[in-house]
């Protein structure tokens, strides 16, 4: 359960993290002030719809784990070509690029909550659930501050 937790508070930590780091890797990257909420918007929205979507997927998955891992690593890989694609590609192909990265968010949140009942046993499922909940807590506190702390720390594209 421990690696589950940390596992989960990690994900949701980068998830929340991302969005404010490409709001300021955005003007940093572009010179456009408009940049970084262009981006913001298109992880955001796909978001949105991306659940729905992703949990069918899931809940069809014979190897849902996989199926969490393989999403984490393309969000990793979508927002590290946001980053490197800034300033160098097309605006409209990088905002195209955050909102591919949107449709999988939800691996980072719900997905692992989804999970739950797999990893934590019926009578300790209460407990696992509160434990769980705390977690996006914690990343909504911890994500955005530590984008900031690291953009200052390092520069904006070192936050995302």
């Amino acid at each position: 359960m421990e690696c589950y937790l940390g596992g989960a508070a990690a994900a949701r930590a980068g998830d929340e993290m991302s969005g404010p780091a490409l709001l300021l890797a955005g003007p940093a990257l572009t010179g456009s002030a408009s940049s970084g909420s262009s981006l913001l918007a298109g992880i955001m929205i796909a978001a949105a719809v991306g659940g729905p979507l992703f949990g069918v997927l899931l809940d069809r998955s014979a190897r849902p784990g996989r199926l969490l891992a393989a999403a984490l690593a393309l969000y990793a890989a979508a927002l590290t070509a946001i980053l490197l694609g800034l300033g160098r590609l097309p605006f409209a192909l990088t905002v195209l690029l955050a909102v591919g990265a949107g449709l999988l968010g939800p691996a980072l949140s719900g997905g692992w909550t989804s999970q739950l009942p797999r990893v934590a046993p019926p009578r300790a499922l209460p407990r696992a659930n509160a434990l769980d909940a705390m977690t996006f807590s914690l990343a909504a506190l911890v994500g955005p501050a530590l984008a900031g702390a690291v953009a200052g720390a390092a520069g904006a594209p070192a936050a995302v």
